[in-house]
């Protein structure tokens, strides 16, 4: 019997295990993997379109130099079906409408709220700008004439997010023109757009705008938009909350005169979202970091030395993508001019070094670059656009590395403590997923998921959170059917999962609701009968007072129970449970049928917790008065 070399053994092991850890991607590039006209395309994005849970692209095919220049394209849709084997398909003729467009940009949103995907078209020219939507299949309609304000702009760039926060998806698109204004549409949630540019945004003019971003840039949860372009001046337009905005144009970093693109990641894992400018004075790509962490002060360091090695290219187009996959982002360029593609990796200290084997050697003029798992093997892919020269040929990267991490919390808040019934129930979140483009991530599904401990037992519940734009999740804890809010213990955490089946679940947050809430009413004769608490609150500490109004007589009673009822009584409702009353007191009314009791709470934990429900009532002569109920839960 031979025994193996056991030197050689370990060092072939620990060869093969830091080769998986630092395995670092190459994309290979798939001759031939792209069908559909040969023409100038200046935007592409990945998306399900037809609902089948994988993605399919979309060219928003350009103008074309080589037609005179100004000529209008047919977009193209390719159909994702490599799970058949077929590769993409070219479907644009069946499920597209048959209208030339000057489409510079092309983004895919849930515009008129009916679970999928719709498409809205940048256009040049200056052109109307288009929206198309989705019959729920992947075939679309032209809805720009009823749907979208006549815009007739320069237009290379739109983004989807909700500025005012009312649950439905907004536009901006910005204008090309000589001193052109960036524009915002509002829907009004059922994907009618009316143009709101006067009254929500400052005049400010700014020439030759090349790119939006939305994304909450200050930290304030709600969305703010980086105007970039190849002109003086980068815009910030922050959000009040409502979708009324105001400018700045000398926040970010001198240098930055010659934008073709701007794009927002959290790249050093400090909780703000940083920028990368592409091809600034020069043709320098440039980071910008993003100061608000841990400074407390919204300032913005760009230098174009955090890019390490190669530099200096025409460049259009940034993604970035965790390449390494070590659970930081890493950045992708596509490059007009360079001999290939390029990838930084980031170091996770914000330094990015220029890597050699990121793409195939093949030069080419890129103009845009998407990024999703195309053959469901789960791997991050790169779909490149062409323009400007060379022969148009659009491209597909297959990638080689497994994307194993999931989605990353940039920032999340919710309640937690001590809460009042009253109180909000929104939780927000930031997420990243191991691809990021355009202030969009991977995500398929996030949800808000947990339970409430109340009176009766426990309820689970798990809802859908809502897309507002950026990296922005809303959802608000839902309130199950049968489950009385007041003194319950609700714990909830945020699930996210990504197109590679990766989960990310939150550490659980709690709360308690306590206070007082009025439930009923009880049903009153002659007139209305109400309980109510005013003073300092409900808490171990603080004084409780109690008032009650409108009732008709000098006396009566207040009820005290440990549980709540709806019992008909003549002709009102007894709200509390008689067989849990633990006392009953005298309550008396001035002439205008007004009393009250003030009660001292004791301080400290011992009456914590304690749940009183009330309800006064008088009966007289036949007659019944009963007022609302009134639940209290003492605070802690």
């Amino acid at each position: 019997m031979q025994f193996p070399n056991h030197a050689a053994l370990s060092a072939a092991i620990v060869l093969v295990f830091s080769t998986f850890a630092c395995a670092q991607i190459t994309w290979t590039h798939q001759v031939g993997a792209v069908p559909g006209p040969v023409v100038m395309t200046e935007g592409c994005i990945t998306a399900d379109l037809d609902g089948d849970g994988d993605h399919d692209v979309v060219f928003a095919n350009g103008y074309a130099l080589s037609t005179a220049g100004t000529a209008a394209l047919l977009p193209t849709l390719l159909i994702n079906k490599f799970n058949l084997s077929l590769g993409f398909v070219d479907e644009s003729a069946a499920r597209l409408p048959a209208i030339t467009l000057k489409a510079t940009q092309v983004i895919a949103a849930d515009l008129d709220r009916d679970g999928d995907l719709d498409l809205v078209f940048a256009c040049n020219g200056p052109s109307q700008q288009r929206l198309y939507l989705n019959n729920g299949a992947g075939v679309f309609t032209d809805a720009s004439a009823a749907r979208l304000p006549g815009l007739s702009i320069v237009a290379n760039c739109v983004v989807a997010g909700d500025v005012e926060q009312d649950g439905d998806l907004d536009l901006f698109f910005n204008d090309g023109a000589t001193n052109g204004q960036l524009k915002l549409v509002l829907n009004n949630g059922l994907g009618f757009f009316s143009n709101v540019t006067a009254t929500h945004l400052p005049v400010a003019p700014k020439s030759n705008q090349q790119d939006i971003v939305v994304c909450d840039i200050d930290n304030d949860w709600d969305l703010d938009v980086v105007n970039s372009g190849k002109s003086a001046g980068q815009q910030i337009f922050f959000n009040d909350g409502t979708g009324h905005y105001t400018m700045n144009n000398t926040l970010l970093p001198a240098g930055t005169t010659l934008t073709y693109e701007t794009d927002v990641a959290d790249l050093d894992g400090d909780g703000d979202l940083d920028l990368c400018y592409l091809s600034t004075s020069g043709f320098t790509d440039a980071v910008v970091r993003n100061n608000l962490i841990p400074s407390g002060t919204l300032s913005f360091t760009g230098l174009s030395s955090y890019f390490t090695g190669t530099n200096g290219f025409d460049d259009n187009e940034f993604v970035y993508a965790d390449s390494d996959n070590d659970g930081d982002l890493d950045i992708v360029i596509g490059s007009l001019t360079a001999a290939q593609e390029r990838l930084y990796v980031n170091n996770g200290a914000f330094s990015f070094a220029s890597s050699t084997t990121g793409f195939s050697m093949l030069g080419d003029p890129t103009l845009d670059v998407a990024c999703a798992d195309i053959n469901n093997d789960g791997k991050l892919d790169m779909v490149t656009a062409q323009g400007e020269s060379g022969n148009f040929l659009n491209r597909l990267y297959l990638g080689s590395v497994l994307d194993t991490r999931s989605p990353r919390v940039v920032r999340m808040r919710g309640p937690e403590g001590v809460r009042s019934v009253g109180d909000s129930r929104l939780v927000q979140i930031v997420l990243h997923d191991s691809a990021v483009d355009d202030g969009e991530t991977t995500v398929r599904q996030v949800l808000l998921s947990g339970s409430y401990a109340h009176r009766s037992g426990t309820t689970a519940f798990s809802v859908p959170m809502t897309w507002m734009g950026g990296f922005l999740w809303n959802a608000t804890l839902p309130v199950p059917p049968g489950v009385v809010l007041m003194g319950s213990t609700v714990t909830w955490s945020v699930v996210a999962t990504d197109h590679a089946g990766n989960v990310l679940t939150t550490t659980p947050r709690v709360f308690n609701v306590c206070g007082a809430e009025a439930y009923g009413p009880g049903g009153q004769v002659g007139g209305v009968n109400a309980l109510s608490l005013s003073g300092t609150g409900a808490a171990a500490g603080q004084q409780l007072n109690l008032t009650w109004t409108g009732f008709p007589f000098d006396a009566g009673l207040m009820a005290l129970a440990t549980e709540r009822a709806a019992l008909p009584y003549f002709t009102g409702t007894v709200l509390i449970d008689p067989l849990t009353i633990l006392d009953t007191l005298p309550a008396f009314f001035d002439g205008a049928g007004v009393g009250g009791l003030s009660v001292g709470l004791p301080a400290g934990p011992s009456l914590a917790g304690l749940r009183l429900d009330l309800q006064v009532l008088q009966v007289v002569a036949g007659a019944v008065y009963l007022s609302n109920g009134l639940e209290l839960v003492i605070c802690p």
